[in-house]
């Protein structure tokens, strides 16, 4: 068979047929069927471990293996809200792009100056600063 040859959808079937096997086997049986896996896909070793541990986390009835369902990762929630972002990005664009430690010192100096300036007021936005 034609490592170069087998299509995305041939080895993604390949694995969704060892996979089954692979989790409930003994280690030894789990080096036999990974080297059946990388002989038929071509991949190595710790990719196709990948692979099988994937296709056993993948939900019934869904046809193909998506990125939104392979990577479980969590996205971080902000600290803070969308306007206190922008009013942080402003402050630092002003201030000439200062390091935050800096920033964060000078912040309630460059509100009160932006403020006589008749800048909107941002206070509301950053009740931490």
């Amino acid at each position: 068979m034609d490592r170069e040859g087998l299509s995305l959808k041939a080895r993604y079937e390949v694995t969704k047929k060892y996979a089954a096997a692979y989790a409930p086997a003994s280690k030894k049986e789990k080096t036999i069927i990974l080297d059946q896996v990388v002989a038929v896909t071509g991949w190595n070793r710790d990719h196709a471990r990948q692979q099988l541990r994937a296709r056993l986390r993948q939900p019934k009835g869904r046809a193909t293996a998506t990125i939104a369902v392979i990577d479980r990762r969590r996205t971080k929630a902000y600290k803070y809200s969308y306007d206190a972002r922008k009013v942080l990005q402003k402050v630092w664009a002003a201030s000439g792009g200062i390091c935050g430690k800096y920033l964060a010192a000078s912040m309630g100096d460059w509100l009160d100056q932006m403020e006589a300036e008749g800048e909107p007021s941002w206070v509301s936005f950053l009740d931490g600063w």
